[in-house]
C-alpha cells in the first residue's frame, strides 16, 4: 500500500468527474458527508436488471465509475464542498487477470478480491491510497508492488501531480 498527497485537487477533481481518466474502474463504494451523509454500494442488484441487461453488464459485479460519476457529481456540487468525501475505485476482474498474467505473477487471478484505489477528500485536501485485498494469506507482494507502481505510472501519464506521504 502506498499514500500519495494530490498535488492540484481541482485538476483531479476534473479528472475524476469530467475526463474518461476513471471510466474504466469499477465503483466499490462511495461515502460523502456534508449537511447529510450518503453511501453508496457500488455492487450491482442483478435483480433490477432484465436477462438482456444483465448479459450486456459482462459478468460485472459493480457499476462502473462512468455509470455513477454524474450521479456522485450532483450530490457535491454547490456552494459548499463536503466535509468529508471517500471513493473507493476496484480494477476490473478481466484487467485484473490480464495484469497478473502479462507480469507473470506466482498468483492466481481467482485469488485476488480486488485491487483498489482509494480516494478521500478532506479538509480541502485530497489523497489516493492503493489496496490489494487477496482470498488466501500469502507473503508474495509482487502484486501489491505492480499496483503501486501502475498506480504511479497512470498519474503521471494523466498530468496528475502526487507525492508519496
Amino acid at each position: 500500500m502506498i499514500a500519495l498527497q494530490i498535488d492540484d485537487v481541482k485538476h483531479f477533481m476534473l479528472h475524476l468527474f469530467s475526463k474518461e481518466t476513471f471510466d474504466a474502474f469499477w465503483l466499490y463504494e462511495a461515502k460523502i458527508k456534508m449537511g447529510v451523509s450518503y453511501v453508496i454500494d457500488g455492487s450491482l442488484n442483478l435483480e433490477f436488471y432484465d436477462s438482456d441487461e444483465q448479459e450486456a453488464m459482462e459478468g460485472r459485479d459493480y457499476a462502473l465509475w462512468k455509470e455513477q460519476k454524474q450521479m456522485v457529481f450532483s450530490m457535491i456540487r454547490g456552494h459548499k464542498t463536503p466535509e468529508n468525501m471517500q471513493i473507493i475505485l476496484m480494477m476490473s476482474k478481466s484487467n485484473t487477470e490480464k495484469m497478473i498474467l502479462q507480469n507473470n505473477l506466482p498468483i492466481r487471478a481467482e485469488d485476488v478480491r480486488g485491487l483498489f484505489l482509494n480516494i478521500h477528500f478532506k479538509e480541502g485536501g485530497l489523497s489516493c491510497t492503493t489496496g490489494v485485498s487477496l482470498k488466501t494469506f500469502t507473503l508474495e507482494k509482487g502484486l501489491d508492488h505492480l499496483w503501486e507502481d501502475m498506480i504511479q505510472k497512470y498519474f503521471k501519464q494523466k498530468q496528475i501531480g502526487a507525492q508519496l506521504v
